[in-house]
């Protein structure tokens, strides 16, 4: 019978709209847009939600949801609350298991309703008509629009079951305050997924779609648990739910606990966009991509509900944040960090700053700055001995040397003759390092970054003065640190990477890293690298960086021009980290510089990391 007097409605409709108020003309300039919605409805699966993406730490925290114009979280059919879906059909569509999207006697009641109103204010939709009309139609109320929603909801029932259609129904209504879908509403009024709601809360969710802005539960929640009670009574009285149920849901006291953005760690978040960007670069099935297809691919990713999984330690982020504003109170002194695990050589924790926001300058990754003598491990002395097979006890002359107008002065003007290459090294001899250099060979010293994909070198800083860490633009605490890895891998390098995985909704791994190792220097050379990185810690520039949590602990300081910029990258048995202070804007540091600030954040970001 609904069937019936729903089809005699859309006739009558259509008559309506061809002969008294759209007009031919009209109908026909409508027919277009008409047919693309009915086409988009030939393939159900082309109907694509926004659904919110989770950024996880390695424990399974969350760090932060990407979200796209709509906030959700879908939820399958089952996994959607037996009351969630009882109170949608006993007061939007009582008949929903029996119709075939449309219910003639609504249909007729609103029309009759409407002609006595002179307009358009009844609706008489079923959910199947608020689903098409959500995902393909306006709201405007005309009759031309009415007429798709009856035919599109009619082919919606041809492809659907009604589970399906229930599932698309309650992931697509709004909730307000930009909340779609009653998972997210779940998760942002009551800070719980929906599966914990008791019955009342159940029912002042379902509350809100008919009208989210008259039944806000922020602004108006008097009118929100007034519908709450007519849902629960429709419920009573279609038997979803007995007197005593509905005794205890009506008398149940309603405590919002409303749930903001979560970001812990905002500073992760955009170079966890970057980094995704690397990822899908290197997919086969993303070759050719151009930068702009690959932004598009990474933000059409992050609506559509993956997981990005990270090795992020959210205890150690913190430890190390508070270890960088604790050693630096001074105004304008900045400061960042980074922690490499040898074991997963993956990053677990990234400091860009003091006090860095969501998608700010972080100076992590994003600032590139002169290196001072933090470079020579990597380009002096590194290749040197491992060309020429030199071991820390090896002589290397430290007088005074000059190529050209070039004439390198040590720290405080000191001379030296003869010395060991741990000696150089310890206390950070410029003359020595730029005649390693030399003898190495610039270009063949220079061979040895390559593999580490250092974005800002460039050809003219193919000098000796590079050995002191003179170049053109400089690098990021991040390259820093992970060329140092080395260091703790036997002389082979992996670029480490904060993402560990993305995986869809169900837990498939869609992407993840094929990095494989490559080797830089031989393992003599790393043994030998490494006892002279200790001798800095030891009786050298860095002697404040020993703890007694690590059986070894080295690294190497660097001090710029004016003291600019203060570095230090040092490893231990389990890390390697790096830490850069400075200002946005260089100037001298001196002031502090006796303070050793570098150092001592290494070493509270270290102690604290190795307590576990």
């Amino acid at each position: 019978m609904n069937q019936k007097l729903g089809l005699v409605a859309v006739l009558f409709l259509l008559s309506v709209v061809f002969f008294s108020f759209v007009g031919l003309r009209n109908e026909f300039e409508n027919y277009i847009p008409f047919q693309k919605a009915v086409q988009t409805l030939a393939k159900v699966e082309s109907i694509n939600l926004d659904e919110n993406s989770r950024l996880l730490d390695q424990n399974g925290n969350l760090l932060f949801e990407f979200r796209g114009e709509e906030s959700r979280i879908y939820l399958s059919y089952k996994q959607i609350p037996e009351y969630i879906r009882q109170a949608f059909i006993a007061t939007e569509d009582q008949y929903f298991l029996q119709h075939h999207g449309i219910d003639g006697k609504a249909i007729a009641r609103a029309f009759i309703a409407n002609s006595t109103d002179g307009g358009i204010q009844q609706g008489g939709s079923t959910i199947t008509q608020q689903l098409s009309r959500n995902l393909f139609l306006t709201h405007e109320r005309t009759y031309d629009r009415k007429l798709k929603e009856l035919l599109i909801s009619y082919r919606i029932e041809q492809q659907l079951t009604k589970e399906e259609i229930l599932e698309l129904y309650i992931n697509t209504i709004y909730f307000q305050n930009g909340v779609y879908g009653i998972e997210k509403a779940s998760r942002y009024y009551f800070s719980k997924p929906a599966g914990k709601l008791t019955l009342g809360e159940s029912a002042l969710l379902a509350a809100i779609p008919n009208n989210p802005e008259l039944y806000n539960p922020l602004t108006k929640l008097n009118n929100t648990q007034k519908r709450q009670k007519w849902i629960l009574d429709k419920m009573k009285e279609q038997k979803f739910i007995d007197e005593e149920l509905h005794s205890v849901a009506v008398k149940q006291p309603i405590k919002l606990n409303v749930s903001q953005q979560v970001a812990p760690f905002p500073e992760v978040v955009g170079y966890v966009k970057e980094e995704l960007l690397s990822l899908l670069a290197g997919a086969p099935s993303n070759k050719g991509l151009t930068a702009d297809a690959l932004v598009r691919k990474r933000d059409e990713l992050l609506r559509s509900g993956v997981v990005v999984e990270t090795s992020l330690d959210s205890r150690l982020q913190k430890e190390a944040l508070q270890a960088v504003n604790s050693r630096l109170p001074f105004k304008g002194v900045e400061g960042s960090a980074v922690v490499v695990d040898h074991a997963s050589k993956q990053i677990v924790a990234m400091i860009g700053g003091k006090n860095v926001g969501l998608e700010e300058f972080n100076r992590a990754y994003q600032a590139k700055r002169q290196p001072g003598s933090s470079i020579k491990p990597l380009l002096a002395y590194g290749p040197y001995v491992d060309v020429f097979g030199a071991k820390p006890h090896s002589l290397i002359s430290a007088a005074k040397i000059c190529e050209g107008n070039y004439c390198p002065n040590n720290y405080g003007g000191a001379s030296y003759g003869t010395v060991s290459l741990k000696k150089a090294m310890a206390s950070s001899i410029n003359t020595a390092a730029v005649r390693a250099l030399k003898k190495t060979g610039v270009e063949k010293a220079f061979s040895y970054l390559d593999s580490f994909g250092f974005s800002s070198v460039m050809r003219e800083d193919h000098q000796l003065s590079s050995a002191l860490g003179g170049f053109t633009s400089g690098f990021s605490p991040l390259e820093l640190t992970s060329a140092y890895t080395t260091f703790g891998s036997n002389g082979t390098y992996i670029k480490p990477r904060l993402i560990t995985s993305v995986k869809d909704k169900s837990g498939e791994v869609l992407y993840k890293w094929d990095d494989q190792p490559v080797r830089v220097w031989s393992e003599k050379t790393n043994t030998v690298m490494r006892e002279m990185l200790e001798g800095v810690t030891l009786s050298g520039t860095a002697r404040d960086a020993r703890f007694s949590g690590s059986a070894y602990i080295g690294g190497k300081t660097g001090t710029t021009n004016d003291v600019r910029d203060l570095w230090f990258v040092g490893l231990t048995d389990r890390y390697t980290a790096g830490v850069w202070v400075g200002r946005d804007k260089p100037s001298s540091l001196r002031f502090i510089e006796g303070l050793s600030p570098e150092v001592m954040i290494w070493r509270d970001i270290m102690i604290k990391a190795h307590q576990k």
